[in-house]
């Protein structure tokens, strides 16, 4: 359970600073765009555990998550 609330905390972080690093020109465009998108699967995988981020990753995937 610690697992996926720190799984909540780095998704909202990555989140929420990848627009501010594209605003301000820390990172390039792409770089951010991948932040974000890693945020959101951090976030997703904290709000509902392994069933959701199956759904999400590729059905002819071999992942055994813990």
């Amino acid at each position: 359970m610690a697992i996926r609330v720190l799984g909540i905390i780095v998704g909202l972080l990555f989140v929420a600073l990848s627009p501010f690093m594209a605003y301000y020109g820390q990172e390039t465009l792409t770089m951010c765009l991948s932040i974000f998108i890693l945020g959101v699967l951090f976030l997703v995988y904290g709000v509902k555990g392994n069933q959701g981020l199956l759904k999400i990753l590729p059905k002819n995937t071999n992942l055994k998550l813990w």
